[in-house]
């Protein structure tokens, strides 16, 4: 701002000052940094409540979890009131046949982030192609589904044999490669979570629907199929001879009903015919 101002001997000068209101502008300048501060927290707080799903089971979770490994990502985050997570480990292991560690993460606004840990990647994705080559050998055109599942529960049987000094272990580690796909299908020897995993690889190759089934009760673990909306089960372990018989083949456990597997095995079922609807 500038004044007029007149000098003593009567000529003009103009006089600049700065107004106090300079501090008012101040104040306002930090008013709004701090707005502006409030707004990118809250913002902060709130973005991922706004863009996560929200899910309402751990089946739900389960699937938002494939769906994202699927896209090439290695986890997702969602919003739930609450969530069992060991619920949402179960229900990912049955739909999804790679071995894999699970680590959550809680966030702001009821966040979980889960991120999937694959155990030996390569070896895994080896034996995916393993199971696709397999298939294609075993599965011809004009197959019936139950024709299909027939000779991938044979080829997988021909192929593996039982692994007993990992069975026989105290305390065996869980993410080795008898538990899991490739060793039933790289190593041809696996206890019943590599034989059950193996089968569902083979499966999800050949374009059939399976899921994994895992009895914490029995330490035992099989597969389940939806056929013309009746549910089986296959244990592909249990058909397997131990001491191993080569070429022989039981089909005892193919195909049975929940009410003859329920003579000689124990599991949650109503939990995994819920995992069992969420495939259709």
């Amino acid at each position: 701002m500038f004044l007029n101002r007149q000098n003593a001997d009567g000529s003009a000068v103009r006089v600049f000052y700065v107004e106090k209101g300079g501090s008012r502008l101040k104040q306002l300048g930090k008013l709004l940094l701090c707005i502006a501060v409030l707004a990118a927290v809250g913002g902060w707080l709130i973005y991922p409540r706004l863009t996560a799903p929200h899910v309402q089971s751990a089946i739900e979770a389960a699937v938002v979890i494939e769906e994202a490994l699927a896209r090439g990502g290695d986890g997702a985050t969602f919003r739930a009131e609450e969530i069992d997570l060991d619920a949402v480990y179960s229900a990912l292991e049955a739909r999804f046949p790679y071995a894999f560690a699970l680590h959550a993460t809680k966030g702001l606004g009821r966040t979980t982030a889960l991120r999937v840990e694959i155990s030996r990647p390569a070896r895994q994705e080896q034996a995916w192609a393993y199971a696709k080559a397999l298939a294609a050998e075993n599965v011809r055109e004009g197959m019936t589904e139950v024709e299909k599942l027939a000779a991938l529960h044979d080829a997988l049987i021909r192929l593996c044999r039982y692994d007993v000094d990992t069975a026989a272990e105290t305390a065996p580690d869980g993410a080795t490669a008898p538990f899991a796909a490739d060793g039933a299908l790289l190593d041809h020897k696996a206890v019943c979570a590599g034989y059950g995993r193996a089968f569902g690889m083979l499966c999800k190759a050949a374009g059939l629907e399976t899921i994994y089934v895992a009895s914490g009760e029995m330490n035992h673990g099989w597969n389940a199929v939806r056929l013309d909306g009746q549910t089986y089960y296959i244990d592909c372990t249990f058909d397997d001879p131990v001491p191993d018989r080569g070429e022989y083949i039981s089909r005892r456990y193919f195909l049975q009903t929940a009410e003859q597997l329920a003579q000689t095995h124990t599991w949650d079922r109503g939990f995994y015919e819920q995992v069992l609807d969420s495939l259709g």
